[in-house]
Parts: C-alpha cells; structure tokens; sequence
C-alpha cells in the first residue's frame, strides 16, 4: 500500500514540475514540458505547441508544422494566413470606402438677391479619429460667391443666423441619417470642432469662397452603403 500511495506522489509531483495538459489529443493520456521560447513540447505525440491570434481575434493553440494524427489541433502556419489573408480583405474594403465619394451642390438665391453656390462632399473613413468604435464620416462644404459683394459674404460667416443642412439620402430620397447642421458662424462652428478656410482669388485678393469640414461619427455602415447622394440647404433663422 505505501508502495502505491509512493507511486502517486511521485506522478503528482511530475506533473506539477513539466506541466501536464490536454491538446484534443485522440487516446492516451499526454505530458508535456516548456522550452525557455514559451513553446510547449507535447511528450507523447512530439507535437511543438503555442498559440496564435486568429481572424477573428482568439487565442488558439496550434501546432509549429504539421501536426501529429493523435493532436486535432490546427497549424499556426495557417492560422497565421488565414489572419492576415483576413486583414487584407478588410484593408481593401477600407480603402474602397474612403475612395467612395458622396456629393450634393445646389444655388442659393438669398432674400436680398444676392446668390451663392454650395458645394459638398462626404467619404467615410473605418478608423474612428478619436478612437472608438465604428468610423467618421468626413464631410467637405463650400460656399462660392456668385452674385454677392465681399462685404455680404464675409457677414454670412460672422451672424449668427446662417447655416447649412446637409441630408443623407438614398437613390428614392428616402433619409437615412439624421441631418446634419454646420453653421457659417466661424466661432459657434468652431466651438463644435469645424475647420474653416478662406479661398481667394489671387487676381482680386478677394475671398471667392469658404471651406468647411466636419467629422460626424458613426457606428455602422450599413446606413452609408445605402446613401446615394447628399442635400444640401441653406438655413436662415
């Protein structure tokens, strides 16, 4: 009997020293040791285990080459493919997005006759600038002077009563996203982290339009694979 109970703790203490784990391993029973690289040695099969990320970002073990009949583990070697053929094709489909240009233009007779032409363009980018989740879409306006003096037009961008509307719709002008404000007061815009730029006429030195752009995150984009074209409206209150 103690001859037994010797034999118990001797396996008990074998295991506690090499480590012993089970890889899926198809009959038997599998010990195993560490090298110093982190890599586990399957004693029974010869197997060299470690792990690796998968497409879909787990952590899995696998088998450094290929792997033994008794271990159902996969190799690394094609996890490691199977990530990185999966990054490309994400790559791509990030670089189609950003290529792909939505726009709207429209002119605008004011009250007072004068008239203006109103320009934008959007194109979404996956990768969120303030890093969370979902991505932005970038939105572009300009305002062009057409029939307005210098005076006029530089009032537009200093009261507080003007601004841009600007619709996301589908081919059936159906709205999709939820309409977005921009206002030409330079400081209430800048206060809401939009970017204005003057665009002169370098024969009058003159402003002949302002430039502004805007960030509008979005969590998904199944509602901007949707949008066909933007509107664009000029808001007096």
């Amino acid at each position: 009997m103690k001859k037994a109970y010797s034999i118990i703790a001797f396996l008990a203490i074998s295991c506690g020293l090499t480590g012993c784990g089970n890889w899926n391993i198809k009959g038997g029973t599998s010990g195993s040791s560490q090298e110093e690289s982190g890599i586990i040695i399957d004693n029974d099969t010869g197997d060299k285990i470690r792990q690796e990320v998968d497409e879909d970002g787990n952590l899995r073990d696998c088998t450094i080459g290929k792997s033994s009949e008794r271990t159902d583990l996969p190799s690394c070697n094609d996890i490691v493919n199977r990530r990185e053929a999966d990054s490309q094709d994400k790559n791509l489909q990030s670089q189609e997005l950003l290529r792909n240009e939505l726009s709207g233009s429209q002119l605008v007779i004011l009250k007072n006759g004068n008239k203006v032409l109103l320009k934008t363009a959007a194109k979404y980018n996956d990768e969120s600038s303030n890093g969370g989740n979902g991505g932005d879409l970038i939105i572009n306006a300009t305002i062009q002077r057409v029939k307005i003096s210098t005076q006029d037009f530089e009032d537009l961008f200093i009261s507080k009563n003007s601004s841009l509307e600007i619709s996301f719709v589908d081919q059936d002008d159906f709205a999709m996203l939820k309409p977005l404000l921009l206002p030409l007061n330079i400081q209430a815009g800048q206060a809401q982290n939009i970017n204005y730029r003057k665009k002169m006429n370098t024969k009058t030195n003159e402003v002949k339009a302002v430039m502004l752009q805007a960030r509008l995150p979005l969590a998904s984009i199944r509602e901007y694979r949707q949008i066909a074209k933007l509107d664009i409206a000029f808001k007096a209150n």
